[in-house]
């Protein structure tokens, strides 16, 4: 994964206290936690595998608007996510489309699969990013997708031999 770079702002500073340290560690330690305190987080969090962080972002069988939907996925990140697209359809649902061919990805791996046909879906897009109170403008539309599919982790069901932990991309 690549790394985060620091914001124009952080920079000069990081440059200027690192000079500074010299040989403290523990200085260079903390001035680090703070530069990684400003980038946002975005991975999974640690408490889920990538399947269920799958789930929770993107499976939605039931569909619901986005602000209500979306409160759920930025509860586990503490940040409003820009965009985020929903499928509606069931786990197991999705989790069939890993039994497909595999095709490349969109960043070249080759574990992702096809949905056989469209499936209703919601997208929303970030409209105002002031989290908790994250707002969202939603666009309902029924397409194809493409997920990326991995064995499951420790935690999964052991349902299926592969199972959904991306989604590379609507058609």
């Amino acid at each position: 994964m690549q790394q985060p770079q620091p914001s124009i702002l952080t920079a000069p500073l990081l440059e200027r206290v690192a000079a500074r340290a010299g040989s403290c560690p523990l200085l260079l330690f903390l001035l680090l936690g703070l530069w990684v305190a400003e980038v946002p987080v975005r991975a999974k969090p640690s408490n889920v595998t990538q399947a269920q962080w799958f789930e929770i972002q993107h499976v939605q069988p039931r569909p619901q608007r986005c602000n209500t939907a979306m409160g759920k996925v930025n509860k586990y990140t503490r940040h409003c996510k820009p965009f985020n697209t929903f499928l509606h359809q069931s786990f197991s649902s999705v989790a069939a489309t890993c039994q497909t061919r595999s095709i490349a990805c969109k960043k070249g791996q080759r574990n992702c699969h096809q949905s056989k046909e469209p499936v209703s879906l919601s997208t929303c897009e970030l409209t105002s990013k002031k989290y908790p109170g994250c707002k969202y403008k939603e666009k309902r539309q029924v397409a194809s997708y493409i997920v990326a599919c991995d064995p499951p982790e420790k935690g999964d069901s052991r349902k299926f031999k592969l199972v959904p932990v991306h989604l590379d991309k609507i058609l």
